[in-house]
């Protein structure tokens, strides 16, 4: 199997799709991606679409934590569990279908850690300071458990386990992505739905792999 790592680069790309440093997989290559939407990487690096794609990934991470500690602070500890964990997997799952150059932009800030560690630290410190100390322990633990990606990675596997046969997550996300820098640059992109059974593909042959990984074992 041939790995290539393109220069300053964030990800390593084999025949079977792109792995990141974040620990997403993507069922795509750039000679797919090329081929389906021709001249865009002349435009948009493979760089940047995988970093405005794990920008979108993150945002159920980003959002999520935002929202718990803001409903902590106006709610109460659980109104805000209840509304976000209701929320994140429905952000999660859903996100791909209002993907857009604008939302990504935003996204892009929050995505920033500072954003959201200055958040928590203030709502947190006020739970402090007016003695919610259960408030103050389980918000760290939200906090941790949607910044590490934990809770994201249970609804990645779970939706992979019931909805077998379909684009994942992430795939689904680099796509819109593809779709809606080709739109803006005015590019046709060929094929889509050649594209998603090139990515089902490539998904299929990474799960056969991991499968005669775990016999192996």
């Amino acid at each position: 199997m041939s790995l290539s790592r393109h220069p300053d680069s964030h990800f390593i790309e084999t025949p079977r799709g792109i792995f990141t440093s974040a620990g997403n997989w993507f069922h795509i290559t750039s000679a797919a991606l090329e081929k389906y939407a021709p001249g865009l990487l002349e435009i948009h690096s493979l760089e940047k679409l995988i970093k405005k794609a794990e920008v979108w990934i993150r945002s159920a991470d980003n959002i999520g934590i935002i929202l718990f500690m803001l409903l902590l602070y106006l709610s109460g500890l659980w109104p805000a569990m209840l509304i976000t964990l209701f929320f994140v997997p429905v952000w999660h799952i859903n996100k791909s279908s209002v993907i857009s150059n604008s939302l990504t932009g935003l996204l892009s800030v929050i995505d920033k850690e500072i954003v959201v560690v200055i958040v928590a630290m203030i709502v947190l410190s006020w739970m402090g300071i007016t003695g919610e100390y259960l408030s103050v322990f389980l918000g760290i633990s939200v906090f941790c458990v949607l910044k590490f990606g934990w809770f994201r990675f249970l609804i990645e596997w779970t939706y992979q386990k019931v909805f077998r046969g379909t684009l994942l997550l992430n795939d689904r996300v680099l796509k819109m992505i593809i779709l809606n820098y080709a739109i803006r640059e005015n590019i046709p992109v060929k094929e889509v739905d050649a594209m998603e059974k090139e990515i089902l593909s490539l998904i299929g042959k990474q799960q056969e792999v991991i499968r005669k990984y775990r016999k192996r074992k």
